[in-house]
């Protein structure tokens, strides 16, 4: 390279800025296009059609009739069916996909960032988190910077509903009912109690481990704070049955009230699982290990330093 540079007096650049979104993954990559019967492309080579000009993506693979074509195939005549794997920036093979000479398979997204628009943004999201420490509810407060968004025009409608997560939204629906009928019914104070009444007696590690357990059970299927409504005054009346103060042991139930890394039933675990790709399995792989950590320090420091 260093040879050709200097035989046709060019400047070597070791880190050329201009290049540099074509090293980000989240400015360009490799798609799959397939070519359509009625594509302007068919009968000609990927030259004659001028490919890299007209779209500037560079072309990698060419398969046809279900076989990789190897070596040069910039002359290869194209036919109906045979596919490419091409690079370039996401903005260029979104233009690719908006034409009807191809069709992109390969999923991706890309937006187009108006960064005139940056500090209206800001201003909004710095408006809604003043909201919430003026006191407002965290729902009404982002909701009331959304809709600043809106107004401002820093998002349309059609782009907020996008952003909607609505596989959360009816997880969440479904989820909150579910709560309130166990709290409101007395089923989880039920489960607790004859579940407390089994440790009754013995040694107050095991006290301490089943409000913990059942603290990150019932965090699971109700609220934070539906699962403290119900555990609390239990956790009271039994310790105190039990000669314990109930003052740090209501805390603990409290703290492992947050232990819900097991399934996507929390909220920040709900809106990860979309954009992530995530499966309850994989929450369950990567969650119960944290599960068990989280119980393990939060029982030991209670019992060491607390009781």
């Amino acid at each position: 390279m260093k040879a050709f540079a200097a035989d046709k007096h060019l400047v070597l650049l070791d880190d050329a800025e201009q290049f540099a979104s074509l090293h980000d993954p989240r400015e360009s990559g490799f798609a799959e296009v397939i070519v359509p019967p009625r594509s302007a492309i068919v009968g000609k080579s990927i030259r004659e059609f001028s490919l890299r000009k007209r779209f500037a993506v560079e072309p990698v693979m060419l398969f046809s009739k279900g076989e990789e074509i190897r070596g040069e195939f910039s002359d290869q005549e194209i036919r109906p069916g045979d596919a490419l794997i091409v690079f370039g920036l996401w903005e260029k093979i979104a233009e690719l996909k908006a034409g009807l000479d191809f069709v992109v398979i390969t999923p991706f997204h890309t937006e187009e960032k108006e960064h005139s628009k940056s500090r209206l943004a800001l201003g909004c999201f710095v408006f809604a988190i003043l909201l919430a420490l003026k006191g407002f509810s965290l729902s009404m407060a982002f909701l009331t910077g959304a809709l600043a968004m809106v107004l401002t025009r820093v998002l349309s409608m059609e782009q907020a509903y996008r952003a909607i997560e609505w596989k959360v939204v009816f997880l969440l629906a479904g989820l909150i009912p579910l709560g309130l009928a166990m709290q409101k019914t007395g089923t989880a104070e039920y489960l607790a109690m004859q579940i407390m009444h089994l440790v009754s007696g013995l040694h107050p590690l095991f006290f301490l481990l089943t409000v913990a357990v059942l603290s990150t059970l019932f965090s699971l299927f109700m609220t934070n704070v539906g699962a403290i409504v119900v555990l609390a005054p239990l956790v009271i009346s039994m310790a105190t049955m039990e000669g314990l103060d109930p003052r740090p042991l209501t805390l603990m139930a409290a703290i492992c009230a947050a232990n819900s890394f097991v399934l996507p039933t929390h909220q920040v675990n709900a809106l990860l699982m979309t954009s992530g790709g995530y499966k309850n399995k994989d929450y369950l792989r990567a969650g119960s290990g944290m599960t068990l950590i989280f119980l393990g320090v939060v029982i030991s420091y209670f019992y060491l330093f607390m009781l």
